[in-house]
């Protein structure tokens, strides 16, 4: 059995200064500063299975080990998270504190960590919109890959997460589960019927009564002359109300549900699951919240985070609110572009009972926000 401290030892007399290295199966990887930069290297005594997936630089023999330089590309990483289960994001899941980076520049991601140490805030070291990253020429395989580097090198085992945010389409989604994300991010705006936000309250009525019978009536007993308890409010509806929120977002609870259940209710590994609504641009407001959140709890839909932005500059009183309804249906309020905002997070977390995720714009910034939190 191959000891780290004879590898390392190897390591720093024929390639440079280890930065880490973590066992393999009859082996390590190590990540070594050679002359030539930071290189990944794989050290092997004998046979190893995994010699037949990874792609090689150059290959030496010294001390009776087998050293081999490792191309830093996509396939090779993806080897490190596959056997370093540590250097994969996790899901974060429902309850605690969490931060994530939005930037999508190539940025080393590990400079954050030991901000985290001796707290219990999970990091999410990529947390980037699909948008973002096609403006920047980059894609969400670049923020996983750099992500595993900078986990690797700071030999973090305390878990991280990747949100791949603001998908709107299958193919997105499949390709970021495939990409190892541990957080779906998805945008459904675009399936509010934007066009029934202009009628008037007779125009909803009239459409409203298109619907069957049996339907109108299951929707007035559910919403009609009843108060909801969330938090220290109560919310309660008018006909109109209900009316224009069933048809504006009927389409997007229906749509909503298909992709939850074809790609994210039965994954074999945890997935955190972000909703992401902005009718007109603007943030839903508390009785759409609760009523689209309802209706996605009784069709067996568990999302993890509901997605509203600090640059729309809502209240700490709506903030509180919307984080009471987060609360009803056991999720978290996710914050974008958090360090911006003058709101009181200290008593934002209090409401939410520490469960929020928050989104900084940069990898500098977080420090200076978690010291908010």
């Amino acid at each position: 059995m191959l000891k780290q401290s004879e590898v390392e030892q190897v390591l720093a007399g024929t390639l440079g200064k280890v930065i880490n290295s973590s066992a393999i199966e009859n082996g390590f990887f190590a990540l070594v500063e050679t002359e030539e930069g930071i290189k990944l290297v794989a050290v092997t005594k004998g046979d190893c299975p995994l010699e037949k997936y990874w792609q090689a630089e150059k290959c030496v023999e010294q001390d009776g080990f087998k050293i081999t330089l490792l191309v830093k590309n996509a396939n090779n990483v993806a080897l490190v998270r596959r056997y370093l289960k540590w250097t994969a994001p996790t899901a974060c899941g429902a309850r605690g504190v969490s931060v994530g980076v939005m930037e999508v520049g190539d940025v080393d991601r590990g400079i954050i960590l030991p901000e985290f140490k001796n707290r219990q805030i999970k990091p999410v070291l990529a947390d980037a919109t699909a948008a973002d990253l096609a403006k920047a020429g980059r894609n969400f395989l670049n923020l996983t890959d750099e992500a595993t580097w900078s986990v690797f090198a700071a030999d973090w085992r305390n878990g991280y997460g990747a949100n791949a945010a603001g998908l709107t389409t299958e193919e997105e989604i499949v390709k970021a589960l495939l990409y190892g994300y541990s957080m779906i991010g998805f945008d459904a705006s675009d399936k509010i019927v934007v066009e029934n936000t202009k009628l008037d309250d007779a125009a909803i009525q009239k459409k409203f009564e298109d619907f069957p019978m049996e339907f109108q009536a299951a929707v007035n007993a559910s919403y009609l002359n009843v108060e909801f308890q969330v938090g220290k409010h109560k919310i309660s509806f008018t006909p109109e109300e209900v009316r224009r929120i069933v048809l504006e977002y009927g389409e997007v609870i229906m749509h909503v549900q298909f992709i939850y259940n074809s790609y994210l209710k039965s994954t074999p590994w945890p997935i955190d699951f972000e909703l992401v609504l902005r009718p007109n641009g603007r943030p839903l407001s508390a009785k759409e919240h609760y009523l689209i959140a309802n209706e996605l709890e009784r069709n067996g839909v568990k999302i993890t985070t509901f997605l509203f932005d600090a640059l729309d500059k809502l209240s700490d009183e709506e903030l509180q609110l919307h984080a009471e309804i987060a609360n009803t249906f056991e999720y978290r309020l996710s914050i974008a572009h958090a360090e911006v905002a003058q709101n009181d997070w200290k008593a934002f977390l209090k409401v939410a009972k520490d469960k929020a995720h928050f989104k900084v714009s940069t990898v500098v910034a977080v420090k200076a926000f978690l010291q908010k939190i």
